[in-house]
């Protein structure tokens, strides 16, 4: 009975809340070019100069002669009037998008038509995943079928925090403890509820240390080294500004991180003490590979046996002079006096509004018609693989520390929620072969990027009333580039291949799940996105034999070290090259769901 009334809820809800649309066509004998998804409705079908055009409620498709585009709404930035009879479209994934109309006048309809469609929702329900998730329930309760499994993400993700603790081996009698002080989200709105601490810091001394961090984005440990015992934790900059402050709490928690790591009890008894010092990367573009080869070289483990606890290495993402200018709006980073046995290093990683002007550039740059003679110059002024370069080497700093000098690494840049997650996510791929199968990916992209608060919505521009394009910056994107470039250098030691991550890229953006929808946890937790919405992971499944990397080993090198010199990092023709890869192919049902009368995992492959 009860599950009769839920189906029925879900047919009212379904239909009423998100009712299909009437088809407007330009002309009576046009028939909608593709199929429709569950809950899409085509509102305008027309024809363009040698293309039909369509416009439902989740996509654009252009049928030309010789080719198709098929692009969510959600991925398309702007759209504008050229030539007169031209549509320009530019996409949040690198491409543009060209559509030639007969008349000025046929242009401006479908100009204020599409400007209509890609705007901002003023209320997150208008985004497709909440019509395409109601619709996919009623379709499947009305054939009596339970498939509302289909849309969730598997159990390692859903229990990935306890999972994790335990996979990792934390000593949760003597050294951490699990601290609750952020449940409901009453501390900080974009950290988890369940953080990991030193066994003996207090939820008293907690609420100090979050007066002084930005945001209120407290140290908080995200990796132990399985073998040697030492962690990665992540915040946010101390509050220092140009009076200076210090906090003793502060300064206690981050001693303290070291000195768990060195009593965990499965911890290595050999450790290597280094001096106090600070160093600055901040020319990281600029970095000769020498100098950055030397940088995280010069301290072998041979070198001398040790005293306890180990020197936490303090990675400050930006440069220096980015750091102190901080201080003028409240920030700052750490004085060395005031961390005793703690390194600060400065990496020099640009901020959000550098790498959007990059990836403008280079956008301009791969939509140029014909191929442009100077193609290699242009492209290395763009600075787009130099800020890969950057990335990479920062990640591997972190893993230098960890694996081989067996340190306990502190990584912030400003607000902790755009740069430290590129470089934390990246470090524990490089030094975790779990993370590099498709369900510990999956766990490695919920945690860091979701659970940690990266600002999706204001990052990709579909959250609710985002229209600000300061906040827009592609970071998930760039950190999904330097994955493909470790795919290519270590061929065998991913499950998943290409085709995923391309995947991956067009869904961040498209809205079609509700992965990446809102800024944050508590967000996703008051719009109910859970239950509402279904998870890009349901596509993007171990099951799924479209996204399996055949060369796969799990014998493969358990450490990567790769080569991070610009010479070595190739363009992403797959996600940045017109011709290389279509936004949607026509054959691509995009659903997590099967096909009636096929198995899911015979789903065809679409790039």
């Amino acid at each position: 009975q009860d599950e009769e009334t839920q189906h029925s809820l879900e047919c009212i809800q379904a239909n009423q809340i998100f009712p299909r649309k009437q088809l407007i066509r330009e002309d009576e004998n046009l028939q909608v070019p593709f199929i429709e998804l569950h809950g899409e409705s085509t509102e305008y079908v027309g024809r363009a100069e040698d293309a039909i055009i369509a416009l439902s409620n989740y996509r654009l498709h252009i049928k030309f002669k010789e080719s198709v585009v098929n692009v969510p709404l959600q991925l398309i930035e702007s759209v504008e009037c050229r030539d007169i009879f031209q549509l320009h479209l530019t996409c949040k994934d690198c491409k543009v998008i060209r559509c030639q109309f007969s008349t000025f006048e046929q242009c401006q309809d479908w100009l204020k038509r599409l400007n209509n469609a890609i705007r901002p929702p003023s209320k997150i329900e208008d985004l497709f995943s909440f019509a395409y998730h109601a619709w996919c329930m009623e379709v499947y309760a009305s054939e009596k079928e339970q498939h509302g499994d289909l849309c969730r993400p598997g159990e390692h993700v859903t229990s990935r925090f306890k999972n994790e603790v335990e996979r990792m081996g934390f000593d949760m009698n003597n050294a951490w403890r699990i601290s609750n002080i952020n449940e409901k989200y009453k501390l900080c709105g974009s950290y988890p509820q369940e953080i990991i601490v030193p066994a003996w810091i207090t939820d008293k001394e907690l609420e100090s240390v979050a007066s002084f961090r930005s945001w209120k984005r407290i140290p908080a440990v995200v990796y132990r080294h399985q073998s040697n015992g030492a962690v990665i934790s992540r915040c946010g900059q101390p509050e220092v500004s140009w009076w200076g402050w210090r906090n003793a709490d502060d300064e206690h928690l981050v001693q303290s991180v070291a000195k768990a790591c060195a009593s965990d009890s499965r911890s290595n008894s050999n450790k290597l003490m280094n001096g106090n010092c600070s160093r600055d990367f901040s020319n990281g573009g600029d970095l000769s590979d020498v100098e950055f080869d030397s940088s995280i070289s010069n301290a072998s483990g041979a070198e001398s046996l040790a005293i306890q606890p180990q020197k936490l290495l303090i990675l400050d993402a930006r440069s220096y002079a980015a750091a102190v200018a901080n201080r003028a709006k409240g920030g700052g980073c750490e004085c060395p006096e005031y961390y005793p046995n703690c390194e600060v290093v400065f990496m020099g990683m640009a901020n959000i509004h550098s790498i959007r002007k990059s990836f403008q550039s280079l956008r301009l740059l791969c939509t140029q018609m014909p191929d442009p003679g100077n193609w290699l110059s242009a492209l290395e002024s763009t600075k787009w693989l130099q800020h890969l370069s950057v990335l990479l080497k920062s990640a591997l700093l972190v893993v230098h520390a960890v694996d081989r000098d067996q340190r306990p690494v502190l990584v912030h840049c400003s607000d902790g929620w755009d740069r430290t997650p590129q470089i934390v996510a990246l470090a524990k791929l490089l030094l975790d072969p779990y993370y590099r199968t498709t369900e510990g990916f999956q766990v490695l992209v919920e945690t860091e990027w979701l659970d940690f608060g990266h600002k999706f919505a204001d990052r990709c521009g579909h959250g609710e009333n985002s229209d600000d394009l300061n906040e827009r910056c592609p970071v998930f994107l760039q950190w999904l580039d330097c994955v493909h470039q470790l795919q290519r250098q270590f061929p065998c030691s991913f499950e998943f291949n290409e085709a995923f991550l391309v995947k991956l890229v067009q869904h961040t953006y498209s809205c079609l799940f509700g992965t990446f929808l809102c800024n944050n946890a508590k967000e996703r937790g008051e719009k109910h996105t859970q239950e509402r919405t279904c998870s890009v992971w349901s596509l993007l499944r171990a099951a799924n034999k479209a996204f399996k990397n055949l060369l796969y080993s799990s014998q493969s090198e358990s450490v990567l070290y790769p080569v991070c010199h610009v010479r070595n990092l190739m363009l992403w023709s797959a996600v940045y090259l017109p011709c290389s890869s279509p936004s949607t192919p026509t054959d691509d049902t995009c659903a997590p769901y099967p096909v009636p009368g096929s198995s899911p995992e015979d789903q065809p492959l679409g790039r």
